[in-house]
């Protein structure tokens, strides 16, 4: 796991949940934070298409069902992938 990555993706997470001591793991997913519904789902996408400066394709956000889904897809986008 790129470290660099995790520390963004966990900086994203806690603009959008608004919770500045929100702790996530690989395992983190839906059910595990109370506020993750559709629609911060949505604001989720967008804020980490906006800080990495990539775009998902709808393939891409249905396959991702966990963080670590997330990092897999953005480690193999920021090596151009």
């Amino acid at each position: 796991m790129n470290d660099e990555i995790f520390d963004s993706v966990t900086e994203v997470f806690r603009d959008v949940f608004d919770d500045e001591d929100l702790i996530i793991t690989p395992e983190t997913n839906a059910s595990t934070i109370a506020d993750w519904d559709s629609y911060n789902h949505i604001n989720l996408i967008v804020a980490l298409e906006t800080r990495f400066e990539v775009s998902f394709t709808t393939k891409e956000i249905g396959s991702m069902t966990c963080v670590e889904d997330l990092l897999s897809l953005l480690d193999g986008k920021s090596k151009g992938s």
